[in-house]
């Protein structure tokens, strides 16, 4: 019987989409960091940049 080896040491990338709101409650959440992805696009990247600036002025606020 034959049995899969996988390469441990190769990261692999998942490509997801998320709604905004999902993403942003998992971000204020503290569940998503901003270091734990890229974005693939400038309009990504302003509205995620938008939403960290927003929880961390939530956060301040608190």
């Amino acid at each position: 019987m034959k049995t899969a080896q996988i390469n441990s040491q190769t990261k692999a990338s998942i490509l997801l989409a998320f709604e905004q709101d999902k993403l942003e409650m998992l971000i204020h959440e503290g569940k998503l960091h901003a270091a734990d992805f890229n974005c693939l696009d400038k309009t990504s990247k302003r509205s995620v940049w938008n939403m960290l600036l927003s929880a961390a002025a939530r956060t301040m606020q608190s």
